[in-house]
């Protein structure tokens, strides 16, 4: 699905574009001429190296920029994927630079979005397993919060091996990890879902 979107005074700001679960919405290398603004669903950045592994770079929740890459370079570099439905708003670098009476107000949005984009976060590949876990859930509960997603149950977006890429760790190390928070009470979950009971941050170790 791709569809204009309109801004307050009725033009057209960028492409509304649909991603089903599992497809890029762009790959590594390909041209980079649009950023995208998530409005719903999860994304992950993927590296895929000349042997074909892959590592996760990072997870992205609605009201996140992804592709800002575009500004300064020619190409993307790393392939976003899908890890829900996605629906996102393309705003192509060249439309952007045309809209010449409107370029203030939409580079005024824009830097709103990447002040908060550029927001210091804590390294989750740090500290003991159960902290970088508890790191990882914490954070990505305050991002959706912050966007007015309900976080009573959400979804980890990862998979296990995923997250243990991201964290720096093992997938038996991750699994055990949700397991115990689970069985502690901490967190409760189902699937690829989860609940924070009594989750609370620990201090990472130096």
């Amino acid at each position: 699905m791709m569809a204009l979107e309109a801004g307050p005074r009725g033009q057209p700001t960028g492409a509304l574009r649909s991603i089903p679960t599992g497809a890029p919405l762009f790959r590594m290398g390909t041209p980079a001429h649009s950023i995208f603004a998530v409005r719903q669903g999860m994304l992950k950045n993927v590296h895929v190296s000349v042997d074909g592994e892959e590592t996760v770079l990072a997870v992205h929740t609605p009201g996140e920029l992804v592709g800002l890459e575009a500004f300064g370079v020619r190409s993307y570099a790393y392939d976003a994927i899908a890890l829900q439905p996605v629906v996102c708003c393309e705003l192509s670098l060249p439309t952007l630079s045309e809209q010449s009476t409107r370029v203030r107000e939409l580079a005024a949005a824009l830097f709103r979005v990447l002040g908060h984009a550029a927001e210091p976060r804590s390294p989750l590949a740090r500290g003991t397993a159960r902290q970088r876990v508890t790191a990882y859930l914490l954070d990505l509960a305050r991002r959706l919060e912050a966007h007015g997603v309900d976080t009573r149950r959400f979804s980890i977006g990862l998979s296990r091996q995923e997250l243990a890429d991201l964290l720096d760790t093992r997938i038996e190390t991750v699994s055990r990890m949700i397991q115990r928070l689970h069985r502690e009470h901490a967190i409760h979950v189902q699937g690829s879902s989860v609940s924070l009971l009594s989750l609370a941050p620990m201090a990472h170790l130096d």
